[in-house]
């Protein structure tokens, strides 16, 4: 087993839709490696016990009876806390889709095309350092980046930057290595490989893994 396997992951789920909230979390709770530390309708209530409980994965809808997901994701971003959002919703439009990124989320599963074990799989894949996504949504978002390359002579520009341990930790996340992988590799802690990242994202001017990948295999 790996890390991610034996360690317990701290879980919070936000969804307004109360049945789908309750089978969610009783089948959730069936899983030894997870820890339901909340259950939440409402946006701004998510907000206080997140901020308290601090979990690991925050399971989280768009929509919410009083702010939206997105809003959410933003306000527990800025506290500078380790948890991370991965969005489980009906909706899988251009529009809900991009904005979730853009707001922090690493990950967006819908509903419908997803099975309770590959959202137990898109858990462990987000604490391995991953962003997962259902298919579609995937191949939407790599569809996006499809770009026309720039000019040879701009390329390592935006890579000016980055440190020679950030340029090899972005290597080996683009060539698939998962978060703890890398660590191993490099012989650095698991949190340390995190705090690099979130100064990739900050350097590149990106705001997830996804758009950090895009622009390495846009311009190397």
């Amino acid at each position: 087993m790996n890390d991610s396997q034996q360690a317990i992951i701290s879980v919070a789920l936000v969804e307004d839709n109360v049945r789908y909230l309750d089978e969610l979390s009783l089948l959730l709770g069936e899983y030894p490696d997870f820890k339901l530390t909340g259950l939440y309708t409402h946006g701004k209530e998510a907000i206080k016990g997140i901020s308290e409980q601090k979990p690991d994965i925050v399971l989280i809808d768009m929509e919410l009876p009083d702010i939206s997901g997105v809003e959410v994701i933003e306000s527990i971003s800025g506290q500078d806390l380790s948890t991370e959002f991965l969005v489980l919703t009906v909706y899988d439009d251009d529009q809900h889709l991009y904005t979730a990124l853009q707001s922090g989320a690493v990950g967006y599963i819908v509903k419908g095309a997803t099975s309770l074990p590959e959202i137990t799989q898109a858990i462990h894949e987000v604490i391995d350092g991953g962003a997962p996504m259902s298919r579609e949504i995937a191949k939407r978002v790599l569809e996006t980046f499809k770009k026309e390359p720039e000019p040879p002579k701009d390329r390592k520009l935006k890579f000016d930057g980055l440190t020679k341990r950030e340029m090899q930790i972005l290597e080996y996340i683009t060539r698939g290595y998962p978060t703890r992988k890398v660590a191993d590799e490099l012989h650095i802690s698991y949190d340390t490989v995190r705090t690099h990242l979130k100064n990739i994202y900050k350097k590149l001017h990106v705001h997830t893994l996804v758009e950090a990948m895009a622009v390495f295999n846009q311009n190397i």
